[in-house]
């Protein structure tokens, strides 16, 4: 039986994160093996004295964390990764080679996985897989349920105001940037559409303004102050710019109310568009959410939202949210290319929704990527000349390093490679052939692994960063 201590009621700490950190405990020092069964949560909390829900919150955060392993029909049994006969495993040390993938794959973009589908996913894909398929698309926008279900978790998430009519169904964000750069025309006959974009950036909105032969004019975001408000208002001539408010990828920092009334009125000066990636914004990690660009002006502004961050990547399952004129033209657009997203898993994902899974599994992730984010914080805080930032928010993390040039970056990224530790340069999210602010750094996911795995991983990336020797010998 595992040991669950002692736990102390009068303590600030929730009782659910004192449970989670007893049972670790018991499994890290070895006195509990590998495969070996836990009790049901509702023993465990009769045997404590305790609420259900609070040995359920326990356990799913050591199931994230891959202390724990779940399956369906089967009991919960303890994970083989540390504690051996051997006694208890050092913080730090390295799991078996036999339970650890041999690369650990840290690139950001990448959420945790284990364990979506679970009792409610399973029931939603049953059923709408039961229902036989129309014999056409009746609707280009989506299927009507998952348009409102959508339009709801908005407004509960997000506080906006929309109505189904304005939700595009969309196969992720690059084929929300298409769409909505599809579904724009130049302001001036002559030239191809010119749309700004952030630097640094997200690869890919570069990457589709390139095959699609627009014109792609860079506007510097920096670690201090974030996007560059004067660049931008210099310009007149941008029939759109894409943008990432809520939380800039990959700094990670945020445009503020002024700020974005300053973006907003130059947008309705210059007739511009304003492209909205809302790419992260249920995982805040304590800091005060803004409300969208959209809300403050939605005639203006096209927001784009995605499951990838929530569910997975692997699921191209997102929105667009648009009104007037641009919610017509794209609507025209999605026409002429036909849905992307499958009515069966249209209709999957509005049950989904619709009875709250969604919102629970949130909840959990939530709960989840917070405790990840505090062991981050712990174990870089004492890195003499390392720093972590963007780290108030989403998945992923930056570690700036001393001052260097871009040529020890890609030496710290080639290291960790060699030490089958994946992470990404800092410079890659850089414009090509456009001036940048940035300095030497990685850019990592958090939130793929088990943490197990992932504290093993920044554990051998603290230790390449902290050698005394010149990293180029």
């Amino acid at each position: 039986m595992i040991s669950a201590g002692i736990l102390d009621r009068e303590s600030s700490v929730p009782l659910h994160e004192q449970l989670a950190h007893n049972l670790r405990a018991a499994i890290l020092s070895g006195r509990t093996g590998g495969g070996e069964p836990v009790p049901s949560t509702r023993v465990l909390a009769a045997d404590l004295g305790i609420a259900r829900g609070t040995a359920v919150a326990a356990y799913e955060i050591l199931a994230g964390e891959g202390y724990l392993v779940t399956r369906a029909g089967s009991v919960t049994v303890v994970a083989e990764v540390v504690g051996s006969s051997t006694g208890p495993v050092q913080r730090g040390s390295r799991p078996s080679p036999a339970t650890t993938p041999t690369l650990v794959d840290l690139r950001p973009g990448r959420p945790h996985t284990a364990g979506i589908a679970d009792a409610a996913w399973r029931s939603a894909w049953r059923r709408a897989g039961g229902v036989d398929p129309a014999s056409d698309v009746d609707d280009v926008r989506g299927d009507p349920l998952l348009r409102d279900q959508i339009a709801r978790h908005l407004g509960r998430t997000r506080g906006l105001d929309v109505v189904p009519d304005e939700v595009i169904v969309t196969a992720g964000t690059s084929d929300a940037v298409l769409l909505t750069l599809l579904a724009l025309t130049p302001r001036n006959v002559g030239r191809p559409l010119r749309v700004g974009i952030e630097n640094p950036g997200y690869p890919r909105v570069r990457r589709v303004l390139h095959r699609l032969g627009v014109e792609a004019v860079p506007f510097p975001v920096r670690l201090d102050d974030g996007l560059d408000l004067d660049a931008v208002e210099a310009r007149a001539d941008l029939d759109a710019l894409v943008v990432t408010p809520h939380h800039h990828y990959p700094l990670g920092t945020r445009l503020d109310a002024a700020a974005r009334a300053r973006l907003l009125a130059w947008a309705a000066r210059t007739g511009a568009v304003i492209v909205e990636d809302d790419y992260d914004s249920e995982f805040p990690h304590g800091r005060a959410p803004l409300p969208p660009l959209h809300l403050l002006d939605p005639a203006r502004v096209v927001m784009i939202g995605t499951l990838s961050k929530v569910l997975s990547p692997a699921l191209r399952s997102g929105w667009i949210v648009a009104t007037g004129e641009l919610r017509d033209r794209l609507v025209a657009a999605r026409a002429d290319l036909d849905p992307p997203v499958s009515q069966v898993q249209q209709r999957a994902l509005a049950l989904y929704l619709g009875e709250g899974a969604l919102a629970r599994h949130t909840a959990r992730r939530r709960r989840d990527y917070r405790h990840r984010r505090r062991l981050l914080l712990e174990a870089f805080a004492e890195i003499e000349g390392v720093e972590l930032t963007a780290t108030d928010g989403g998945l992923h993390a930056v570690v700036l390093l001393p001052a260097a040039g871009a040529g020890t970056e890609q030496d710290v990224v080639d290291r960790l490679a060699e030490a089958d530790v994946r992470v990404a340069p800092l410079t890659s999210y850089g414009v090509p052939g456009a001036l940048t602010h940035l300095p030497a750094g990685i850019v990592f996911g958090y939130a793929g692994p088990s943490t197990v795995v992932l504290m093993d991983a920044v554990q051998t990336m603290i230790r390449l960063l902290t050698r005394r020797d010149d990293p180029c010998d």
